[in-house]
């Protein structure tokens, strides 16, 4: 007989199991938002995979990310079953403690830290990027439905530049509207 450790953890689902867990969860996602879509879990993660389909050859093999703006971190955890250790940053506490019920509930683990610990993934880290430290630490770092707000600061930028290693990556998808992204 197999002996097990209690440090194994069970196999993570593919995306199509996700998908389909989705149906038996109960969902209660309370936040503020403009935007509803977030308060879709199936929804979002579909269209995270579309843009991940459509982008994944432009950035290599990453193998890990900082998944920014993370909301109730369905990037997040779709990075991680895609091989991309990947920690969410959002700084909405209430986001983080919703998206671990909701992928507890779903049987994935989704973990807390307090720091860039790629060894946590998946994880969120209640921060505000802006503000983050550190120097080269990831190889990708995703903003899936970032906010105009976001998008338009200047220093969101140079701060990917400082964490992201040599030849490293930003995956930007965004519900801004058209003249803020031309701006860009």
């Amino acid at each position: 007989m197999k002996q097990t450790s209690i440090l194994e953890q069970p196999a993570k689902p593919t995306f199509d199991e996700l998908i389909r867990r989705l149906d038996s969860v109960n969902l209660d996602l309370r936040q503020e938002t403009d935007d509803t879509e977030q308060l879709n879990p199936k929804q979002r993660l579909i269209s995270i995979r579309n843009v991940w389909n459509t982008a994944k050859s432009k950035v290599g093999n990453p193998k890990t990310a900082l998944d920014v703006g993370s909301g109730f971190a369905y990037g997040t955890v779709f990075l991680d079953l895609n091989g991309v250790k990947t920690i969410g940053i959002e700084k909405v506490g209430l986001k983080n403690t919703q998206a671990k019920d909701l992928f507890n509930k779903l049987g994935i683990g989704l973990n807390s830290t307090s720091e860039i610990d790629f060894d946590k993934s998946p994880a969120v880290l209640e921060a505000d990027f802006i503000e983050l430290q550190g120097q080269e630490v990831s190889d990708l770092i995703t903003m899936f439905y970032l906010s105009g707000e976001l998008v338009m600061n200047p220093t969101t930028f140079q701060i990917c530049k400082k964490l992201l290693k040599k030849d490293g990556r930003v995956l930007l998808s965004t519900e801004a509207d058209k003249e803020t992204v031309e701006k860009l």
